[in-house]
């Protein structure tokens, strides 16, 4: 098929979808945005609640004085860290935003803001794995902290640091199978899209 053909047959009226198809199809792509928008929005509530909660037993506990500070403060400074995490997300989640200014192409706009929260979220996820050992140092402070003070036994202790680090195991496989096997071809998908478009 010689190119002139080729580039007839892709102008077709049979290829090209009429203004009401063209409708639907950008009420459908704006309904999946949103939805997408509201489940990263239930994600990040979710973390923020729990820490919220956390802060709050915290705050409690030293204000009624069953927390020494001075000899229990690796749980303080793993509270601080998980903050400074949802912090950056957050912050990282603000400088990212697709901010590009419409060009009167909806597909266009569409395409580059599934990239940016695309690449929001590929962010995020190292965020996660910088912060991981600078988490860990005070997780493993704090329980043994606790263990000397008398809060935990031996047993205890060792059964924290088994749940601790089966969930960061778990936390890590998740994220990182998430990075790699849905948001970098996500990323290469939408990238070819844009390309294309253009």
């Amino acid at each position: 098929m010689e190119f002139e053909q080729l580039e007839a047959a892709w102008r077709s009226p049979a290829n090209t979808p009429d203004d009401k198809a063209q409708a639907y199809l950008m009420e459908t792509l704006m309904q999946t945005l949103k939805a997408r928008r509201r489940g990263e929005l239930l994600f990040f509530a979710i973390p923020v609640t729990a820490m919220t909660i956390f802060t709050a037993l915290m705050v409690r506990t030293i204000a009624a004085g069953r927390m020494d500070v001075g000899r229990e403060w690796g749980s303080l400074a793993m509270l601080a860290v998980c903050w400074l995490v949802l912090a950056a997300v957050l912050v990282v989640g603000i400088l990212l935003r697709h901010r590009g200014k419409p060009d009167g192409s909806p597909v266009r706009d569409t395409l580059s803001a599934m990239l940016a929260a695309n690449r929001r979220a590929r962010t995020n996820v190292r965020i996660f794995w910088m912060m991981l050992p600078v988490f860990v140092t005070p997780m493993l402070v704090s329980v043994g902290q606790l263990r000397e003070v008398g809060k935990a036994t031996e047993r205890d202790t060792w059964q924290m640091l088994f749940v601790f680090g089966v969930a960061l195991i778990a936390s890590v496989g998740w994220n990182t199978a998430r990075y790699f096997w849905v948001m970098k071809p996500e990323q290469r998908k939408l990238e070819g899209l844009l390309a294309e478009y253009e």
